[in-house]
Parts: structure tokens; sequence; C-alpha cells
């Protein structure tokens, strides 16, 4: 089986398409999906236990609740801790930390599993950052690591996980230190999605800055994720020109 873990809290509108892109996947095995929500209210109730044949659902409440911290490190020691203690870890062929806010293919855990081989870790270089506010993106140049939303990795490279679970960027020291690891590229198996409404993210991307570029027609995401999926985002558009009017004016939004 493999184990997905995925923090949230305070982001229906995020989970409720990283849902809808969970239940599409084509992966055949059995699958485990932890969920730890720790805000209030809950936005996580409408996954039910027979979201999908084959899976099994685990909700996890960390306290304290959150109350503007981060608490990513937090949140996945949470569902680490779970997956110890509720399963067989010689029967976990993987572990993937799905972020609530990011896009993933159908495909996303069955390649994922397909590059496994014999590697500890692994994962998709040259990652897209893609602000769906304001409609611009970047291509991070992330040649030695893969981001933490794709990043698949084994049992035996789990005391490495978690020993930089204190960092700000877990991924990047994990990549850093970690042992017996892979990096492809497979023309974005995920994408990494920011700015939408909800709990603000610490990552790349997440607010306007000048190098990203424009995609106001969404062409580009288009060509990524093809037209369907790209609709889910449409709806989030802010003109960019008030985002730099509000940054330069220190206007909270």
């Amino acid at each position: 089986m493999i184990v997905l873990i995925t923090p949230t809290g305070a982001r229906k509108n995020q989970f409720e398409l990283c849902m809808r892109w969970m239940l599409r996947q084509t992966y055949q095995g059995n699958v485990v999906w932890i969920i730890v929500d720790d805000a209030v209210p809950l936005t996580t109730d409408s996954v039910l236990d027979d979201f999908r044949n084959n899976w099994i659902i685990n909700k996890i409440y960390p306290k304290p609740r959150w109350t503007g911290q981060n608490t990513q490190g937090r949140n996945i020691k949470a569902g680490l801790d779970a997956m110890k203690a509720l399963y067989d870890m010689t029967n976990v062929k993987g572990i993937f930390i799905i972020e609530d806010d990011d896009y993933y293919k159908p495909t996303y855990l069955e390649r994922m599993m397909e590059h496994k081989k014999s590697y500890w870790i692994w994962g998709e270089t040259n990652t897209i950052y893609y602000n769906v506010t304001y409609r611009k993106y970047v291509v991070n140049a992330n040649k030695h690591h893969a981001s933490l939303f794709q990043t698949a990795f084994t049992i035996e490279a789990l005391p490495h996980f978690e020993n930089n679970l204190n960092h700000k960027f877990i991924d990047a020291g994990f990549w850093a230190h970690g042992p017996n690891k892979y990096l492809f590229f497979e023309n974005y198996l995920a994408v990494g999605i920011k700015g939408m409404a909800g709990r603000n993210g610490i990552g790349a991307g997440h607010q306007w800055f000048r190098n990203m570029h424009d995609d106001i027609g969404m062409k580009y995401l288009t060509k990524i994720i093809g037209a369907d999926d790209r609709k889910q985002y449409e709806r989030y558009y802010r003109d960019s020109r008030v985002a730099q009017y509000d940054i330069l004016t220190k206007k909270r939004f």
C-alpha cells in the first residue's frame, strides 16, 4: 500500500479540489489517506469513509488548533505518527505528502510509483508555481531537489524526513541530506497552485512578485493541465495591478 498525508485546515476551496484530484487517480493499489485538519471549523468533513474502493480514510485533529502560526511540520508529524501507530510499516511501499492546494494529474500516483524502482527518495523537478489569483507563473529552477508536493519516499528514508520537519522548507533539507534519491522530469505530473482564498501558504508564488510571467488568458496553464481542469481555477482571478498597488501601500487583503 501507499500512504498519502495531507496537512490542511481553513482551506475549504483548496481541499475540495484536492479531493477531486485524488478521486481521479489511476493508481490501482491500496491507498491510505491520512488527513490532518487543525483548524476550526473543520473543512474536511466532506471526505467520507467510502471515498474510493481500496482507499482507507483516516482523519487526525491535532491540538492546539491553528491560530495563524506555521503548523505544517507539526501536522505532518501527526500524520506520520498515526501511520506508524495504525499500520504495518513493512507493507508501506511509498509515502506521499499531498498538499491541499496543488494540482495533481490523474496519473500522478501511478507514474510516481513506476519511477520508484529501488530508490528511497524520488520526485519531479522543474516545479511550476502558478498563482491563479493573478494568473502569473514561475518555473522554479530546482535541479537538485523536488518540491514537497512532488516528493515521495520509503520507510527507509522516514528518519531523514522526520529530521527536517522543523525546517521552514522541509523539502530542501530532506533532499540535501537524504540518501539514495532520484530526480526526474515528466512534463509536470503536478503543479504548485498558489493564491487561492483561505489560509496563507509560505512557499514561492503565493504573493505577486515581478519575476513571474503573465498568463492572463490562462493559455499556459491550459497547456499543462487541460481546459477542463483549468476551469476549476478561473474564478480566482484578481488584477495584478491592484496587487502591486496593495503591496506598495502595504494594504492587506
